[in-house]
């Protein structure tokens, strides 16, 4: 099994699909830090709100900003790229009998090609984070934030927070673990639907297809507790950790929602390719 994910591993880095992706994931975070930076210059009631406003008292909020903007939509594609090409990557290619013809069983390698996938779905986030910190740090310094006293939500008012540097890093690592297990469900949807077709394209688009209905799904309110299972719902259960102090019980319902979906689907797509008659 670890000779069978090493080769996977190696095939899937030495891509130039993922060098592009890499490059991105580094380019767009250091264009928004900077754009971060400039707006921090406009007068006082024209700087953003909720992270993006914090983010300019110190670098290591900057990454939060980042990831709620690039966890809504630009990572969505990337993980769906990775989950949707995992076995139609090759039957496209038409690799796929090729590497039926090693002595593994097809469960094993699906679930090689996943455990792959699933790694560059992780890769990738801490590589936005990464790049961001830096990013912040230098523009921003590394400072311990104060947040002012908020009043006048529904769940009533908080007295000001002070966050120090150590317990923004921790939290900056627990945000960025989050978010990333946030494609967990995506990461079993693409695996199933990569195995449903011969077309890596069509695979990737369904899997993004999905998320992207999910959003417009969740922002329904009339649709009321059925919500609750959307695999986007609780994509956004971290950010209260930076603006409110505070670990929602959000965050457990998000692990066990992606949780269900792994299980579901995951197993679906293992069912399903043991059973495939392979053609290309």
């Amino acid at each position: 099994m670890i000779a069978l994910v090493r080769t996977e591993m190696t095939k899937a880095v030495r891509r130039m699909r993922t060098l592009v992706i890499a490059l991105g994931l580094v380019g767009l975070p250091t264009l928004i830090v900077v754009a971060i930076h400039a707006h921090g210059n406009r007068p006082e009631h024209d700087q953003g709100e909720g992270l993006f406003r914090l983010a300019q008292q110190s670098g290591l909020l900057v990454p939060a900003a980042v990831l709620s903007v690039m966890s809504g939509f630009l990572l969505v594609v990337v993980a769906g790229t990775f989950a949707g090409d995992t076995v139609a990557g090759d039957a496209a290619w038409g690799n796929l009998r090729y590497l039926l013809m090693r002595p593994v069983p097809r469960g094993r390698l699906l679930v090689a090609k996943a455990f792959v996938a699933g790694t560059l779905i992780w890769a990738c986030t801490a590589l936005v984070t990464v790049a961001a910190l830096v990013g912040g740090i230098v523009l921003f310094g590394a400072h311990a934030v104060s947040i002012p006293g908020i009043s006048g939500f529904s769940f009533g008012s908080f007295s000001g927070i002070h966050l120090t540097q150590a317990m923004l890093l921790i939290r900056l690592a627990a945000a960025a673990a989050y978010v990333a297990f946030g494609f967990t469900a995506l990461l079993a949807l693409g695996t199933l639907f990569s195995t449903l077709t011969d077309s890596a394209a069509g695979a990737i688009g369904a899997t993004v297809g999905v998320y992207i209905v999910s959003e417009i799904l969740d922002g329904i309110t009339q649709l009321g507790r059925l919500r609750y299972g959307f695999p986007t719902h609780y994509l956004n259960a971290w950010e209260p950790m930076f603006t409110e102090n505070r670990f929602s019980s959000d965050l457990v319902a998000g692990v066990v929602v992606q949780l269900v979906y792994f299980a579901v689907f995951g197993a679906i797509a293992v069912a399903w390719f043991r059973r495939k008659d392979i053609r290309s």
